[in-house]
């Protein structure tokens, strides 16, 4: 595959998952069966997934100057993702996400950003700038000035803008017009439109998003797939079935494939279907990065269900 440009915007973060039987309510301790650490970070998840899949790719981000911020630009380079860019800011510590995974693979997180609140503008533009990526995928973990500016000087140069509107998707409202394609799930969509979750969250929240700005909106379902709305119409991609082990980077490893293919020249529909399966194999297996499969394995997964 020919080499692509993709330059992702969002968090470097240690994660520190325990799996636990149930979640201790207020007050309560609850013995969990193990302890892993595991480099996180919606952003980096989503970068070594844009590499996996076969994209060049740089990382826009901070991190602190300690040990977890180390070990994890160490184990960015590993996968030949260009950390360049991302900020090490004395006096800040690098980004933890606590995650209690509960049988069956659901999972409940607390996110603290630490460094990556400390990402300039200035940064933002340069990298852009220096780069001049096919794609720009970010999350809405960097400060939304910085993404603002970010989306302004891609869409200048003629970039394709993709956002995954999380965590905290109500404050994407104000750069929705920036955007070209929107990615999020039914409740961020909810959440996005002013809405109550619990209702039509699929192709419709997908058109009533769309009137905001984005030229293509893509709500994912979790084990039932996506729905991608545009201008033509509405399509439904329907996820594999797999044994779910850890949901954490499946929403990741979905949009890192994505924003690789869509660099490649694929239309949004065909990217899509790419990243949902690479979504659903992130699933199988414990953690957040060593979750996120290879080219390879997207596509073997592609050929078997093809034959089913």
């Amino acid at each position: 595959m020919a080499e692509t440009r993709v330059l992702v915007a969002g968090a470097i973060n240690s994660d520190l998952v325990s799996r636990v039987a149930r979640v201790p309510g207020a007050g309560e301790t609850v013995t969990g069966d193990s302890f892993a650490i595991f480099g996180g970070g919606k952003g980096a998840n989503q970068a070594v997934a844009a590499a996996r899949s076969g994209a060049r790719v740089s990382l826009l981000g901070a991190v602190g100057q300690d040990a977890f911020g180390r070990d994890r630009l160490s184990e960015l380079a590993v996968e030949r993702i260009d950390v360049s860019a991302v900020a090490v800011v004395a006096g800040k510590a690098s980004g933890t996400a606590s995650i209690w995974v509960e049988p069956g693979g659901e999972n409940r997180i607390l996110y603290v950003p630490g460094a990556t609140g400390m990402v300039t503008e200035r940064a933002a533009i340069d990298l852009v700038e220096r780069m001049r990526p096919a794609v720009v995928l970010t999350t809405l973990e960097l400060p939304i000035a910085v993404l603002t500016a970010l989306y302004t000087r891609a869409r200048a140069l003629g970039i394709t803008v993709v956002l995954n509107a999380t965590p905290e998707p109500e404050s994407g409202r104000t750069v929705l017009g920036l955007v070209d394609v929107l990615i999020l799930n039914e409740p961020e969509a909810a959440a996005l439109l002013g809405r109550d979750p619990g209702g039509d969250e699929g192709t419709g929240a997908a058109a009533g998003l769309l009137e905001n700005g984005p030229k293509t909106v893509v709500v994912t379902m979790g084990a039932a797939g996506a729905t991608l709305v545009d201008a033509s119409g509405s399509e439904t991609v329907t996820s594999p079935q797999v044994e779910v082990v850890d949901t954490t980077a499946a929403g990741d490893a979905l949009c890192g494939a994505f924003a690789a293919e869509l660099a490649t020249g694929k239309t949004p529909i065909e990217a899509l279907r790419y990243g949902v399966i690479a979504g659903s194999l992130a699933v199988t297996k414990d953690g957040a990065q060593p979750s996120i499969p290879t080219r390879a394995q997207i596509d073997a997964r592609a050929r078997r269900s093809a034959k089913e």
